[in-house]
């Protein structure tokens, strides 16, 4: 079985919260990396775990990069990025490696997700049998694990004009179905996410629709078939979002 090597995504705000999921993560991880950016040095602050520290003017695509850098070649790459909450990360780890020793076509695994547009209700394609995983046609970028199948063809990809990272998340689901493999939903677990962006939606977006043109032709029937099969319960996926939205908002104003 593969050896789970986990990065933990941080920003300046978010350190704190990086370093207890890191302490969360300590006795059931293979290997932990904290890969964040800030205007200082903070590798003191990260209290002797692994670090990558990246230009503070970059965000998620230089550090997504930098975990396929820095992950070995047969390990499976598990993302956490620092803004999301869980009440038992260790199970977040325990139920990741019980996939990918259950499902030989594994390519994404994902706990379910809160803050997040693709939520079950529309990305469920089918549910498996005899567990409490979907199989499904997102995940988003906040929490995910990588087969490493994937690797070669991540880093075939040019990041370079795609600074916020928006789409990485459909091309590695595209990949995964291009290679015959599966991506799915674990519902035994359950992590948080504030629903909220430090960028430019509208730039994002533009950037994401160039970065996505690198999609290799069975990759953009992938995307066609997936983007049909949501187009369902896109509405109703994106009102419930928004008001989740609105409550946090609220609660905080």
């Amino acid at each position: 079985m593969s050896a789970i090597h986990v990065f933990i995504i941080s920003w300046q705000g978010q350190h704190n919260r990086a370093v207890e999921i890191a302490g969360a993560l300590r006795d059931v991880s293979d290997a932990i990396t904290i890969v964040y950016s800030d205007p200082e040095d903070q590798t003191a602050f990260f209290g002797g775990f692994d670090t990558m520290c990246r230009d503070n003017s970059l965000y998620w695509a230089d550090k997504f990069q930098a975990c396929l850098a820095r992950c070995a070649a047969n390990d499976v790459m598990l993302v956490i990025h620092a803004d999301c909450s869980c009440d038992d990360w260790p199970q977040v780890v325990e139920r990741c490696r019980a996939a990918f020793g259950a499902y030989a076509d594994l390519g994404i695994w994902s706990p379910r997700l809160t803050g997040t547009p693709w939520r079950l209700e529309r990305t469920r394609i089918r549910r498996i049998p005899g567990g409490m995983c979907s199989i499904v046609g997102q995940t988003d970028g906040l929490v995910f694990a990588l087969s490493p199948a994937l690797y070669r063809r991540m880093k075939q990809v040019d990041y370079s004009d795609n600074l916020y990272g928006l789409g990485i998340d459909w091309l590695f689901v595209c990949a995964a179905y291009a290679q015959g493999r599966i991506a799915i939903v674990d519902e035994g677990v359950l992590v948080r996410h504030s629903v909220a962006r430090g960028y430019s939606s509208e730039e994002a977006r533009a950037q994401k629709r160039a970065f996505l043109a690198q999609l290799l032709p069975e990759e953009k029937d992938a995307y066609t078939r997936l983007k049909e099969h949501m187009r369902k319960g896109k509405l109703a996926s994106k009102l419930l979002y928004w008001l989740e939205h609105f409550r946090l908002e609220k609660v905080a104003g």
